[in-house]
């Protein structure tokens, strides 16, 4: 007969944690005027550890001859933090409910430092499940932690990550000017990173210029050491600006104006390309940034809602949409109130719209290359369609309704009260709901009317 009497044991040690009876080692944790005496047991320490087994059998904790202890100096470790790591090698315990952010963090480090490598996990994981607002809070403290430990592998992936589909809690502020330039050149090379790449641009001659107080912002007053002093600043960061993503007329007047910082021969490789036809680049060759700023679709259907708009094949474009989808208006975020859909939406061009119909997997939307207003009339388009689609990778079953040629005049209807709304109601969006009527307009997606949606999105629809 085997009895297990674990829980004896843990709690004899949660009671030799309390009472530090015996103890044999003093730690002096934290840093002048804070520090403060702890005590503990060595062979607890080396028991537990690697990283203490190591530091009490060399001449890091040396013996005090009075006491018989291991006098054992942490300066880099506050005494919270160092009472968590012990509580934790005595009693497998941690609580990190309620601690402030700061205190997390330290306990990342310090963890990471004594090898306590399920502590540190442990740690990553509370961490991260909180990830944006963490970032909201205190972006750069973070980013430069996470860049600087290897060991935060999944925390500097999820802030990536985060930033990259919420780009503002970095860079709507100036606080991103303070970027070590090794987190900057991380957030560049991130391929997720959305925004466009000319406002990439503006950002990063903004961190250039912070950088040294003697550069001005407007760059028409540089002279020659003014460039050159740039130039060698952002030296390490421009490789990695997708150049060839830039428009021509933003390159014009946002690159253009700094082209003194640039190396010769990727200015020239920027400018054939621009010029001539089907040019491939020859520098600063990348990837384009693959992304939808969406919580309802990716890239994928970018893809194939660009075929559909060239009227091509549904599996058309593989690699990249000729088109960039710009995030104009959410439900869930800008409220679904038909007034705010046109104060987002009017006057915008092209644009598609997707909805999610609720407790399913169903996207519904349309496209139209017409502008959104409020003049109470009828729109024509010859391009303009409807689609509903559940699985991507059966592209049989995606349905797509394209306007009847009967009925070009009538394409989408623009009313002040209501959301978006193509044909006769073919295809309603009203608030959080979709309404649906098969009057002939559009072929039938099999939209059911009156379907309550999860979320909204519409995107304007921008060709590269």
């Amino acid at each position: 007969m085997t009895s297990n009497f674990l829980a004896d044991i843990a709690e004899d040690y949660k009671q030799l944690y309390e009472t530090r009876e015996n103890y044999d080692v003093i730690i002096y944790a934290g840093e002048k005027p804070n520090a403060e005496e702890i005590q503990a047991h060595s062979l607890v320490l080396r028991t537990r550890s690697a990283y203490f087994r190591g530091a009490l059998a060399s001449s890091w904790a040396a013996k005090d001859k009075d006491s018989g202890c291991f006098i054992f100096n942490k300066p880099n470790v506050s005494p919270p933090v160092f009472e968590y790591i012990l509580k934790y090698l005595y009693c497998g315990e941690i609580i990190l409910r309620n601690q402030d952010r700061e205190t997390i963090l330290e306990l990342l480090v310090a963890s990471d430092e004594f090898g306590l490598t399920k502590l540190n996990d442990y740690v990553q994981q509370y961490f991260g499940e909180n990830i944006k607002t963490h970032l909201s809070q205190n972006p750069i403290d973070i980013l430069h932690l996470v860049a600087q430990h290897d060991a935060f592998d999944e925390i500097r992936k999820l802030s990536l990550e985060t930033i990259g589909t919420n780009p503002d809690i970095l860079f709507n502020s100036n606080k991103y000017l303070s970027l070590n330039e090794d987190v900057l050149i991380l957030i560049l090379k991130h391929d997720e990173l959305e925004m466009e790449e000319s406002e990439i641009w503006e950002r990063l001659i903004k961190w250039g210029i912070a950088q040294n107080t003697g550069l001005k912002d407007d760059v028409t007053g540089f002279n020659q050491d003014d460039f050159e002093l740039l130039e060698k600043t952002l030296q390490k960061c421009i490789q990695y600006i997708r150049f060839h993503e830039i428009s021509m007329p933003d390159f014009y007047h946002k690159v253009l104006p700094y082209m003194h910082i640039l190396p010769n021969n990727l200015f020239n490789d920027i400018l054939r390309c621009y010029m001539v036809p089907n040019s491939v680049p020859l520098y600063n060759v990348f990837p384009p940034r693959n992304t939808v700023n969406s919580i309802l679709i990716n890239i994928s259907h970018a893809l194939l809602f660009a075929s559909w708009i060239d009227k091509k094949n549904n599996d058309h474009y593989k690699d990249k949409p000729p088109y960039k989808f710009v995030l104009l208006f959410r439900g869930s975020r800008d409220g679904f109130q038909n007034n705010i859909f046109h104060e987002k939406c009017d006057q915008k061009g092209a644009t598609i719209v997707v909805a999610k119909i609720q407790n399913s997997n169903k996207l519904v939307g349309g496209y139209t290359p017409v502008d959104w207003d409020t003049s109470s009339q009828n729109k024509s388009s010859a391009d303009s369609f409807i689609f509903s689609l559940s699985d991507l990778t059966n592209l049989s079953k995606v349905k797509l309704g394209r306007i009847s040629s009967s009925y070009y005049s009538y394409a989408m209807y623009c009313y002040n009260n209501n959301g978006p709304n193509f044909g006769s109601g073919d295809l309603h969006f009203n608030g959080t709901f979709v309404n649906a009527n098969v009057n002939g307009y559009y072929s039938s997606v099999g939209i059911s009317n009156g379907s309550q949606i999860e979320d909204y999105e519409v995107f304007q629809v921008i060709k590269r």
